[in-house]
């Protein structure tokens, strides 16, 4: 031996069985290091994907823009895209949804990959083409065909939302290609159709030829600094300015979210915390390989531990021995790093493929599969960085693990190698009593013989018990969907006509479909020359252009709208008819007349047909408000109150639209029978179902679940391996013990049902450790995203499963060595030096 380095590798060539189970430590926790580097780029751009789905690919869009406005922000070096297109305006399909049709020009229609998946033909390209999607065909009562001429009667607005004063025009179109149906505007009670480039030519005066114009800002950190100076400098208020929240949360942009109208929900912390659980993952990950590495080499240096004292007596020193047993580890790690990134790569791309080629295109919302794949290799591939820090975190982990180890070898002395003094073993004193059975109490005796090995053990397996709890339990924090506002109910019935009476609501909530109704009234009031509202009798001093409505709300609907903002009393007030909220009108200015003017003080108190009411909460700006069905809305004071006064202060008891929500077990295709009835008999009366609106919301995130789920159970292989590992070690190491057991007589069949219960207990003592552990963090992670102590679904579901799959590894890994142990003879078991 030339150096004493050398002794470093002849151990683990004279020990293989150890080096074998280290280095399956190291290449397990490598793996799990390298496929979380890859999946959280592929996590990622599914999550982008859905989100360009759902709000298409940009980040903001101006609204009523001129010319030459656009023409700036295209000539802007901060911006690395803008689209612009023009809306040819609206056309009522019912009472509850709306044609819109938009011209996009340019490339901006690649943006919208969600509006133009084609069911039949093409997408318009030149003047007076039109591409409908099925759904708003069938509403206009079109039974023709691609090419077919098709008649369309359209107004368009000078203000989006608010109507102030609008155009209206009966046109001719070419019909070119049918859309596959987009129920995501079912909420807001809308459906988007195309036009083909210069339309808007043709069919509209110049005064309402403005633009929509689509960006995308180079610098992500900079996204609301640019934001802010574009509408300072183009003078662009913030009514015109609309924020696509879902890929902003998506790609990590930071927003303000009072800067914008973005009529969606701002709270989606999910997925930063699910990132801060995938290192929580990852950390526990590595720690459970690295109590494996601890607990080989433990017993290994432990049983060389004469070894290192007559290397002592020969002159060898502290450092010596230490980088000996370090040198061991940096030789498995570096045989076992490569091959755990190679194998971690491999296994991310290979959940990836099996994801793609189990779902349809659809399910995507894209055009095809082929743009995921093209987004996702660029979020995945070549992560270099990624590769580096998972070897680095490996080997820190592989090194810490080592340092006990070590530092035992190196303290090793002379005395220790020639005093060959055994272990002393202190026996408690215990009170006599039956045993029921023999092997259930011995293997609860060896288990509490060396409580260090058994705590590490235990520890290691809660670790990977953790691990699945967590990452299961956090599944819904992946949905970018989560960013749009849930709907009530799950259909809409809407009556703006002569209403719905409440014997009639009465009869629709007896049915035995439906669970609970929720309800509203409306009515609305213009104002004459004085501002004052024609048809009722208030305090409120109202401005120029604005409106004055009264909504009254059942209690199921005031649950749902004001639950959140009011505290308990005030509800009761709310729901007793004994106090009001507010909605105060949107501040506007259109060719220097402002309109918007009125605001009412939370606090104050406010008189309607000759009762006072106080105002509960007065909400402002974009904190949202108030229509029926898809009618939109109009600018001006809304008044909100119960449905117990609303008579007493309109003269009317009907109701404009009715949201039944059904039971579990209800037959909707039966109910819906009923419903056409029902609106049969009430004329004016038309319904809309969000089942495919709910249905469409969860095929978008069903490839990220899917994905998740891969990524779960090879999380839970990988914890499955180290269960293995960790149990076939100690059997291993107890193989002379094992032989002692059969020359003294015990037979094949007792010595499996000892290791057997050894297994049964680890699993069990590591099931709930584990399990309370994961739930922990599991709630932890749910709370922080969403604000409010929150218990994730299915929660003992996955505590039970995961305790399953852990006791029955352990059951595994103690039957298959021992299978191999039975084969020796007694002689060899008790000469094994291993």
């Amino acid at each position: 031996m030339k150096h004493y380095h050398t002794l470093a590798y002849k151990e683990l060539s004279a020990q293989r069985l150890t080096s074998f189970l280290i280095l399956t430590a190291v290449i397990l926790s490598t793996m799990m290091t390298a496929a979380v580097a890859q999946s959280a780029g592929v996590l990622s751009a599914m999550r982008q994907q859905q989100a360009i789905a759902i709000g298409g690919d940009r980040y903001a869009t101006f609204v009523q823009l001129t010319e030459e406005q656009v023409r700036m922000l295209e000539e802007d070096p901060r911006l690395s895209w803008t689209g612009r297109s023009v809306s040819l305006g609206e056309q009522k399909l019912n009472g509850q949804l709306t044609l819109g049709l938009m011209e996009y020009q340019g490339d901006s229609m690649a943006a919208r990959p969600g509006n133009t998946r084609m069911a039949e033909g093409r997408l318009p390209n030149a003047p007076m083409e039109l591409a409908l999607p099925e759904d708003a065909l069938q509403l206009l009562g079109f039974d023709g065909k691609v090419g077919d001429r098709l008649r369309l009667s359209m107004s368009k607005a000078l203000r989006h939302g608010i109507v102030t004063e609008s155009f209206a025009y009966t046109a001719e179109f070419t019909l070119t290609g049918i859309l596959e149906s987009n129920y995501l505007g079912y909420t807001g009670g809308f459906i988007q159709g195309l036009a083909g480039e210069g339309t808007s030519r043709q069919v509209l005066p110049t005064e309402y030829l403005y633009y929509h114009a689509d960006i995308r800002t180079k610098d992500r950190k900079g996204f609301q600094e640019v934001m802010d100076d574009l509408c300072e400098e183009l003078n662009i208020p913030a009514l015109d300015t609309l924020y696509n929240v879902p890929l902003l949360n998506a790609l990590g942009i930071r927003y303000d979210p009072g800067a914008a109208d973005t009529e969606l929900s701002v709270n989606d912390e999910g997925f930063s915390w699910l990132l801060a659980a995938g290192i929580l993952v990852t950390v526990l990950i590595l720690s459970a390989a690295g109590l494996v590495i601890y607990n080989i080499l433990k017993i290994a240096v432990s049983r060389r531990i004469r070894q290192y004292g007559t290397l002592r007596a020969l002159g060898a020193e502290k450092g010596q021995l230490y980088t000996v047993v370090a040198l061991e580890v940096l030789m498995l790690c570096g045989a076992g790093i490569p091959v755990g990134l190679a194998l971690g790569g491999l296994s991310a791309k290979g959940i990836l493929s099996a994801a793609l080629n189990q779902l349809s295109p659809e399910l995507f919302l894209a055009e095809d599969a082929g743009r995921l794949k093209s987004l996702i290799a660029a979020n995945s591939g070549g992560k270099w960085a990624y590769l580096l820090a998972s070897a680095l975190i490996t080997l820190f982990f592989a090194f810490l693990a080592a340092a006990p180890a070590a530092w035992s070898a190196a303290g090793a002395t002379p005395v220790t190698a020639m005093s060959r003094a055994e272990v002393r073993v202190s026996r408690r004193k215990r009170k006599a009593k039956p045993i029921r059975n023999f092997e259930r109490y011995y293997a609860g005796l060896n288990l509490g013989r060396s409580r260090g090995r058994t705590a590490v053990t235990v520890l290691s397996l809660a670790m990977s018990i953790t691990v699945f709890v967590t990452l299961k339990s956090s599944l819904s924090l992946l949905d970018v969907s989560g960013s749009v506002p849930e709907h009530l109910g799950d259909y809409s019935i809407v009556n703006l006509y002569g209403g719905i009476l409440p014997e009639e609501l009465e009869r629709l909530e007896a049915d035995e479909h439906v669970k609970e109704t929720a309800a509203q009234q409306f009515s609305i009031y213009d104002l004459d020359r004085e501002n004052r509202p024609m048809g009722v009798e208030t305090d409120i001093r109202l401005g120029v252009g604005e409106s004055f409505q009264i909504f009254g709300f059942n209690d199921r609907w005031i649950e749902d709208a004001f639950g959140p903002g009011l505290s308990e009393d005030q509800m009761e007030m709310l729901r007793a008819g004994e106090g009001c909220v507010i909605r105060n009108p949107i501040p506007m200015e259109i060719e220097g007349v402002s309109f918007g003017t009125t605001h009412v003080e939370e606090g104050s108190t406010i008189t309607v047909a000759g009762k006072r009411l106080p105002v509960l909460k007065s909400l402002s700006g974009y904190d949202g408000y108030f229509s029926v069905g898809g009618s939109g809305f109009v600018n001006g004071v809304q008044v909100l109150v119960s449905d117990r006064i609303y008579p007493e202060l309109t003269g009317s008891d009907a109701y404009a639209e009715l949201r039944p929500i059904l039971r579990g077990d209800a037959d909707r295709a039966a109910f819906d029978r009923t419903l056409e009835e029902f609106c049969g008999n009430i004329p004016g009366t038309e319904w809309i179902s969000y089942e495919q609106t709910d249905r469409q919301f969860a095929e978008s995130g069903a490839q990220i679940r899917l994905l998740a789920w891969g990524l779960i159970l090879f999380t839970g292989l990988i914890g499955l391996l180290n269960i293995v590992n960790t149990v076939y070690t100690n059997i291993h190491t107890r193989v002379t013990e094992i032989g002692v057991q059969r020359a003294v007589g015990m037979s094949e069949e007792s010595l499996y049902r000892v290791f057997l219960w050894e297994g049964v207990y680890y699993g069990m003592a590591a099931a709930v450790s584990g399990g309370i552990a994961g739930s922990a963090f599991a709630v932890f992670i749910e709370t922080a995203a969403t604000g409010e102590l929150h218990l994730p679904g299915a929660l003992g579901v996955s505590v039970v499963l995961a305790a399953a799959l852990s006791t029955g590894a352990c059951m595994l890994a103690t039957w298959i060595p021992l299978r191999r142990i039975r084969r020796m003879s007694i002689v060899d078991s008790l000469e094994t030096v291993e």
